[in-house]
């Protein structure tokens, strides 16, 4: 879906080349931190008994999930401490 005008979206784009390449990945950057921020919320608000390691592997597999297969997936969760593989 995109309902912004074109016109907007070009200036919008035009704005944007204009920042430099450190004010593009912090901007980037704040984003990506601010959507992980949501997931977080939601998920505390789906299940709020979730400890920091099961959260964390909630969030891993959402924005990670489909680019690992499971094994590789296992392997990775073992390194955070005191995290097991949570999936439901």
């Amino acid at each position: 879906m995109n309902d912004t005008p074109r016109d907007v979206e070009v200036r919008m784009m035009q704005m944007f080349a204009q920042r430099t390449p450190a004010e593009r990945l912090r901007m980037a950057s704040g984003m990506f931190d601010a959507g992980k921020k949501l997931m977080e919320a939601g998920l505390k608000r789906e299940n709020p008994s979730l400890n920091e390691a099961q959260l964390r592997t909630r969030i891993f597999l959402r924005l990670y999930g489909d680019c690992y297969s499971q094994e590789e997936i296992e392997k990775i969760v073992k390194h955070i401490p005191n995290m097991q593989l949570d999936t439901d």
